[in-house]
């Protein structure tokens, strides 16, 4: 999977909120990146790599990456491809709070999880 570069901006903040939205009212199966964007703010946000959110951006923000739980339950039924089973996955762990293994999971390609399978920390 290939990760969005972690410069952020206050668009990145301000843009959050309307993708969620639009995977919460899409009833078609939706593209890895609705899950992969909001979870890569917000992993670079926390780790420093980003302005702060702007007080008027804060509250909308926040409450969509809440709501990316309930975004990734209502798309739960769709068949996913591995980027798509990483990202929402990250979405989630972004949701809860889980913000290294949200970026641990963005992080996985092919040869990681084969690495990992094997035991092959080397």
């Amino acid at each position: 999977m290939v990760k969005p570069q972690g410069d952020i901006y206050t668009a990145s903040y301000a843009a959050v909120p309307h993708i969620v939205r639009i995977a919460l009212t899409t009833a078609t199966p939706i593209d890895f990146s609705f899950y992969q964007l909001p979870a890569c703010i917000e992993v670079s946000r926390k780790g420093g790599q980003g302005p702060e959110i702007p007080p008027d951006l804060h509250e909308a923000y926040q409450q969509a990456i809440a709501s990316l739980t309930e975004c990734v339950s209502l798309h739960r039924h769709e068949a996913w491809n591995r980027s798509t089973f990483l990202s929402a996955s990250a979405a989630q762990a972004v949701a809860k709070g889980h913000i290294d293994i949200a970026e641990a999971l963005l992080n996985l390609d092919d040869d990681i999880i084969a690495r990992i399978n094997n035991f092959d920390f080397d």
